[in-house]
Formats: structure tokens, sequence, C-alpha cells
């Protein structure tokens, strides 16, 4: 960063939106907030005026607004309006403040995703001020990304919730503190916290999260600017989580597929989830299917202390779909080319190179070779022609299914297999 350089932060903020001051005490002295507002709504705090606060037009009009100081990101400080329409409704608040301009944008909601993946917590305690049909609908959002509610407390506030004291907070938060949950949210940005998270966070071991402090948070490390020293948790990776793994250098590697829609932000939330299970994703691979969904292959490394169990659990909560997971080979990591090139010679070196060739190509459990066809194979069995005699390769996975593309790549292999067989140089 230049020195003496100014930046600026833009801000979507509901229209009785009280806590400027509080955004400001997570602002480095270089930065400058432009804060605007909703237009007023006459309805109590609800689902209702959740969804009306959060209508496209009126973000984008707003977010308009924000654009002539030229901020480095804009961010939409609502928690329940970005929540409240799902996790697909969040994505569509974040690209309709792109569509209309904005350098880069982050909602409340978004913003607390990220800081659970940064913390590797995957289950949470949250308080909230609304009304309990509110609150499911922040329980659902969270479900969405995998992420279990262990507890979860409503005030049923309906306006002023700026008013709500520290006190009643504390009380809230540490009745919510149990061992089942590795961090607890405060939600609404119109809920006061600053000087309360790290002393709670002393307390309880665990951090303690809100609305307006991972807005803040999230808005700085979209705009690449260093976050402020305030004692929190969030703001010092460093500093282990409680939710951390004992030993987080010890890895495993899992070959993951899941079948989806081939639908916008479906990939997002299959590597959020993975990401909340500690996990890294090292190879990705698309396999069309034939009914407008993909499989989506990933090679993903997590850490030992992470059950496959819990890791397909995890993921198939997020996506709502079959996960299909086995232990991956190191060699799954080379790249494209040189894997078909280490193939190929194995094909030179004649039949017997085949069986381990086909196996490899495919990721089947085991290649044995038989006289005739099985009839009736079903999906998880893959039949190759021996160019060599009258028999057949037949590859068996337990795992997941054959795709289309894995039949492509054998009906491509069996045509190599000729040209060898025939003498053809390749």
């Amino acid at each position: 960063m230049e020195n003496g350089r100014h930046y600026g932060i833009g801000v979507v903020a509901p229209h009785d939106f009280a806590l400027d001051r509080e955004l400001w005490r997570w602002t480095p002295e270089n930065v400058s907030l432009y804060v605007t507002r909703i237009p007023y709504v006459a309805e109590p705090v609800t689902v209702g005026m959740a969804t009306t606060i959060s209508e496209p037009d009126v973000v984008a009009r707003a977010t308009r607004d924000l654009l002539t100081p030229r901020p480095s990101v804009v961010a939409y400080a609502c928690t329940s309006g970005s929540f409240v329409a799902g996790v697909t409704g969040e994505q569509a608040l974040r690209r309709v403040m792109l569509a209309t301009g904005g350098p880069a944008a982050v909602t409340t909601s978004s913003a607390l995703i990220d800081a659970l993946q940064t913390l590797g917590i995957r289950r949470l305690a949250v308080l909230t001020p609304y009304v309990d049909s509110l609150t499911e609908r922040l329980v659902d959002f969270l479900r969405g990304y995998g992420v279990r509610t262990t507890k979860s407390v409503s005030l049923g506030m309906l306006a002023d919730i700026w008013t709500l004291p520290y006190q009643d907070i504390v009380r809230h938060v540490r009745a919510l503190d149990t061992p089942e949950a590795e961090a607890i949210f405060v939600s609404c940005t119109n809920v006061a916290t600053y000087d309360i998270i790290a002393p709670l966070e002393r307390e309880l071991g665990k951090p303690v999260l809100s609305a307006n402090q991972v807005t803040m948070w999230a808005a700085l490390r979209a705009a690449g600017l260093p976050a402020p020293r305030c004692g929190q948790l969030l703001f010092q990776p460093d500093v282990p989580s409680a939710a951390a793994p004992a030993d987080a250098g010890a890895r495993s590697l899992f070959r993951i597929r899941v079948r989806m829609p081939d639908e916008t932000g479906k990939l997002a939330q299959l590597s959020q989830a993975v990401a909340l299970s500690g996990g890294n994703i090292l190879g990705f691979a698309i396999h069309p299917a034939e009914d407008e969904s993909v499989v989506d292959e990933l090679v993903v490394s997590c850490p030992e202390t992470v059950e496959p169990s819990e890791i397909c659990e995890l993921l198939s909560a997020t996506t709502g779909a079959p996960v299909h997971l086995a232990p991956a080979d190191p060699h799954d990591l080379v790249d494209g080319p040189t894997r078909a090139l280490e193939l190929a010679a194995a094909v030179c070196a004649g039949e017997t190179g085949v069986a381990a060739a086909f196996a490899a190509l495919v990721h089947a459990d085991d290649v044995s070779y038989q006289t005739a066809s099985p009839p009736n194979p079903g999906a998880y069995v893959l039949v190759l022609p021996s160019p060599y005699q009258s028999g057949c390769f037949v590859a068996r996975r337990a795992w997941a299914p054959f795709t289309p593309a894995e039949q492509a790549r054998a009906r491509s292999f069996a045509g190599l297999l000729a040209q060898v067989r025939d003498g053809v140089s390749i």
C-alpha cells in the first residue's frame, strides 16, 4: 500500500441503522466510510421488512449512490436482509452490487460465512434480536453452507434494536456457550458489540463474532487493506481457533464426486463446504451428465482428524445431493498431459500394462480380464473390449458410478489400443 494513500468503503445500511460510530471503530485511519441508507419502510423487523429492504432495485439504487467517491468495495451491512432469501438470494445481492458498478461486493451474511471458513468453524451458536421466524431463516442460510446451529436464542425485538444493552448481550452469549459450539454469533448490524467481543472470547475460550465485526473484516479483506489490531480473534489469524484440529499438519487425500444441477453458484457452495471441513482443493474436473446436471470431481486434502463420513455429511448438507468419496492417490495430482504420457507408456508395454492403465484412466477399484462381457453391467461396471483377444477388460468401482465422460475415455482408450495393436506409432 502506498504511503499517504486514502481508501474508501461504501456501506449500504438499513433505514433504521444507528451504529455508524461502531463501524468506524474497525476502520483504519487512512480509510473513510461512505454510508448510505435504504429508504424508510414502515414495517416492524420481520421477514417482510428484511425482504423489502433487500429487493434488487433498492440495493442497486443505494449502491449507485455510493460510487461517486470511488470506494474500493461496497458492503451491504444488514444481516437479515442478506440471509432472508437464502443462499441464492444472498449471492444475487452481490451480483446486483457488482452489476451496478461496485468494484467488489460483500454482504454481512457472506462475510459471516467467510469468517467461519477462516476460523474453521462448522458448529455455531446464534443470538439474534429477531422474532423466531426470522431467526429460522438465518439457521436455514447457515445450513446451506454446511454450518450447524447448536443452539439459538431469539429476543423478539420488532424495533429500536440499537437500544439493546451490552449486559443483556453478554448474559445471552454466556448462556449459549456449550462445548459443542465452536463459536458464537451475535446477529444484526444494529446490535452494538465492539467492546464486549474480546473480553467474552477470553472468558469463553472461543471466537465471538458479530454482524458489524464480520462486515468490516470482510470489506477490508475485499479491498486488500490490512485489518486493525483490536484484540479480537477474527482480526488475529495467527491465533489458533478453539475449533482448529490439534494436529493440522497430518492430511488425508480424497477423491470426491457430487452430482448437482448445472447452475450458477452451486460450485461456490461446494467449495465453501470443503473449506469449512478444513479441506483444500488440489484438483478439479467437471463431468457433464445427461439431464442438465454435472458431476463435480474434486481431489481434496483434509486433516486426518476429519472423518470421511463427516466430510460427506457436510458436503451433502450444503449441496442437497449425495456425495461419493474414496481415498485418492498422490499420482492423481499429476497434470493431465503428464498423466496421458504415463498411460501411453504403459500401453506400449503390451497387454500386461493395459489393465493397470485402464484402472488408472477411470479410477477403478479393480480391472479384470474376462472371456465374455457381463450382461447388464450397470453404472458401476465399465467394459473395454480387448484388442489382443476375444475377451474384454472389466472395470469395477464401488464408491461412485462411472460417468459419461469416463465412458468416452474408455472408448478413446480402446482406439489407442487398436492403433498400438496394429503397429501404428503413437
